[in-house]
């Protein structure tokens, strides 16, 4: 069986692109120019450099596939790269479901995000759950992945065989592009003085990449799959981060009116310096609720493993430590 990876270079596609390769696929890794390879390279595969907003580009790559793995996405929360997330997390997916489409391919698996469904204010909120409280709030990140997801699965009836995974925070190895890293090179250096008054569901990187892989095989076409995890607090996940580095977890919980203020400020400075803010308003809106997602259907029917949090962060931990980023 032969698979694209597109967003391969990336945390997640990284992981994927091991576990098809353990699972013995034949894989064909796309990525941006100039992104990182060297978590990839020692494998069997073959490494296409492109751009998923180029449609010939995406043409060339899903051309001779059995399936798509559609990872590739824009996780910015920067103002000034909202045009590029629209267009990479919109305009990426409708390329590549085009493609699939003109040659045939048998199942494309397209990355969402639980973010695309919004959240229930009041428990759980699976796969059915369509009210989406985040419009308005300036998470554009959640506004263009509910809107790519939308674009894909509205073309079943043209008859695109796509199924929908929808992850929550992952955690685990190959996080080079340190989306947690950072995070726990802050807290070990003691910069991280408040905790986010919310919370998320988390998820062993390694069993969201298992679940797209059990997603060709017995996934249902046109369904979405949330992968979310363990749902907790952010105070939580702090704490157990900076209990397995051995330093002094942060205490204080930020209220969310000082989260959202925080928000602004950074924006601000962001104009002066001409850089990525540490946090913007829609982030710290986000970061402020606490959503929970049931993870039972891919569980039952993609056999997803919710694993330990603290396995998830020891893991994570000792890869950030043997790879030189801690």
């Amino acid at each position: 069986m032969k698979a694209l990876v597109t967003g391969a270079t990336g945390f997640l596609g990284t992981n994927l692109v091991h576990e098809l390769v353990r699972q013995g696929w034949e894989v064909r890794a796309f990525g941006l120019p100039g992104s990182t390879t060297r978590y990839i390279e020692d494998l069997p595969v073959e490494i296409m450099l492109g751009d998923v907003r180029v449609y010939d580009d995406v043409d060339k790559a899903v051309d001779g596939m059995d399936a798509v793995f559609h990872v590739a996405g824009d996780t910015s929360f920067w103002k000034k790269l909202f045009k590029r997330q629209r267009e990479v997390n919109v305009d990426g997916p409708k390329n590549v479901a085009r493609a699939c489409l003109a040659h045939g391919v048998k199942r494309m698996i397209h990355t969402s995000t639980v973010d695309a469904l919004g959240y229930n204010p009041d428990g759980l909120a699976d796969e059915t759950w369509d009210v989406y409280n985040y419009a308005g709030t300036g998470y554009n990140y959640a506004d263009t992945k509910r809107e790519g997801e939308k674009a894909v699965l509205g073309l079943v009836d043209e008859g695109l065989d796509v199924v929908v995974i929808n992850p929550g925070s992952m955690i685990g190895p190959f996080d080079h592009t340190l989306q947690f890293g950072r995070l726990f090179g802050d807290i070990r250096d003691g910069k991280v003085p408040a905790i986010p008054p919310g919370g998320a569901p988390w998820a062993h990187v390694q069993e969201v990449a298992k679940a797209h892989v059990q997603a060709f095989h017995r996934g249902r076409k046109g369904e979405r799959y949330i992968v979310g995890g363990i749902n907790e607090t952010y105070k939580t996940v702090f704490t157990l981060i900076a209990e397995t580095m051995g330093v002094r977890p942060p205490r204080f919980v930020m209220p969310y009116w000082m989260a959202v203020a925080y928000g602004y400020v950074m924006e601000f400075i962001s104009e002066f310096t001409n850089k990525p803010p540490d946090l913007n308003p829609g982030q710290a809106r986000y970061m402020s609720v606490f959503p929970k997602y049931d993870s039972s259907k891919a569980v039952r029917e993609l056999g997803f493993k919710l694993r330990p949090i603290e396995e998830m962060v020891k893991d994570a931990f000792n890869w950030y430590k043997e790879n030189g980023f801690l």
